[in-house]
């Protein structure tokens, strides 16, 4: 079966478009044509009205509980290659502007994601500076642009908060520990505050922001960090649910997931939305013929909500749209086989955060799927679909049913891959 995970894809009713959501407005007749063939619905990874990294809803959608998310950090050593260790601490780390001109904790402005490569390399020469303090080491290993993580060995914890308030605006404040009787967890987060602290003196003074600042550009200042945690065992995809899988994406921590759940990866370069799309659909469908369950994963709707400019994720969704085009003509005849569409973290493009708390769309096509009414591709109409609301794990066990492999109750499920 395929998956195709369209992140930031659901999106809420904005003024700007009359009410509408982007996908309302998108003309997306690819889709649409794919909406009248399966039954629609509406996912939601956790609990309605909860907003979630994109990353932990997709771990989520694979049918993990959130006790089990390794953390972000840890997902960002895998993406970065590192060979993770059960002793460390990981801790995923952004380049970003703050303003602390006032008296109060400082605010961030702007997020280095944006960096020229020119930049970027500059800012490695001073994040590189190895650092080491009352027996702890803190290294910092680029995943990519702007975002990083810090990899702690010592006699550190995992029990720290974040100090990155995740969208501009936000107040940025001390790492704390989590428990305040835990001395290690405060120890730890007194360190991670120093480093914070001379990283920030470095950044200052580097010779890529003064360049900034002479032309009239934000200064990229500081780093934050968010997501501390240790690497812990995790039964692999085939154990969990009997699926052999394929992940075909872009973004880093996705690509960390499959690694981290046994998953063969295969990562496809960024770019034009159409383009990167069919570049992985064509890497895809031939993986059907040896996985039992090949994922497709792109955040070009996520990226475009960034933005907060409704008409360019318009823009975006409907060059989505294009690329599926290859589907109907290459999967969709193979009757045989399961296609599923499910549009991510839901994301809010009008609003100062960037994730909502709503489901995303949902659509399955397949030879044992209910069909209909969904006559649009969009989240109101496939609500009214066959398919209904689905949370938490019920997507893999909807993905069993659907595949013959539905779980009997009060029967070891004996699935096989």
């Amino acid at each position: 079966m395929l998956l195709v995970v369209l992140d930031g894809l659901g999106d809420q009713a904005l003024e700007a478009l009359g009410g509408r959501t982007p996908l309302q407005v998108a003309r997306t007749p690819q889709l649409d044509h794919l909406a009248l063939l399966g039954g629609g619905g509406s996912y939601h990874p956790g609990r309605r009205g909860v907003a979630y990294f994109s990353d932990l809803a997709f771990f989520l959608a694979l049918g993990y509980s959130q006790g089990e998310f390794p953390g972000r950090g840890v997902l960002g050593g895998h993406a970065a290659g590192l060979s993770i260790s059960p002793h460390e601490v990981y801790i995923l780390a952004s380049l970003v502007s703050l303003d602390g001109s006032r008296n109060q904790p400082p605010v961030l402005v702007e997020r280095g994601g944006d960096l020229e490569r020119g930049e970027w390399e500059e800012a490695l020469e001073v994040l590189s500076y190895p650092w080491q303090e009352e027996g702890v080491g803190i290294a910092f290993h680029p995943v990519e642009v702007g975002v990083g993580v810090l990899r702690l060995e010592g006699e550190v914890d995992p029990g720290v908060t974040d100090s990155d308030p995740s969208h501009r605006g936000g107040q940025v404040f001390r790492v704390m520990a989590r428990q305040e009787e835990s001395p290690q967890a405060s120890f730890t987060a007194e360190i991670l505050n120093r480093y914070l602290g001379e990283m920030a003196e470095r950044l200052r003074e580097a010779s890529f922001n003064r360049k900034r600042v002479k032309g009239g550009k934000n200064p990229m200042n500081a780093l934050v960090v968010q997501g501390a945690g240790r690497d812990r065992p995790l039964p692999f995809l085939k154990e969990r649910w009997g699926f052999s899988g394929a992940l075909v994406a872009s973004e880093p921590f996705i690509l960390g997931i499959g690694k981290k759940l046994g998953m063969t990866v295969i990562g496809v370069e960024e770019g034009d939305p159409k383009k990167e799309l069919l570049t992985k659909f064509k890497e895809a469908l031939p993986l059907m013929d040896s996985y039992s369950l090949v994922v497709v994963h792109t955040r070009a709707p996520k990226l475009a909500s960034r933005r907060h400019n409704p008409w360019e994720k318009v823009k975006v969704l409907e060059e989505l749209d294009g690329a599926f085009f290859y589907i109907l003509e290459h999967l969709v005849p193979r009757e045989e086989k399961l296609l599923v569409v499910w549009g991510g973290s839901s994301t809010s493009t009008g609003g100062p955060y960037l994730y909502s708390g709503d489901p995303s769309p949902l659509l399955m096509i397949g030879p044992r799927v209910r069909r209909g009414p969904s006559l649009k591709f969009d989240e109101p109409s496939l609500a009214y679909g066959s398919i209904g609301y689905l949370e938490r794990e019920e997507l893999m066990l909807s993905i069993l049913s659907y595949t013959g492999r539905a779980p009997l109750w009060g029967r070891h499920p004996g699935l096989d891959g």
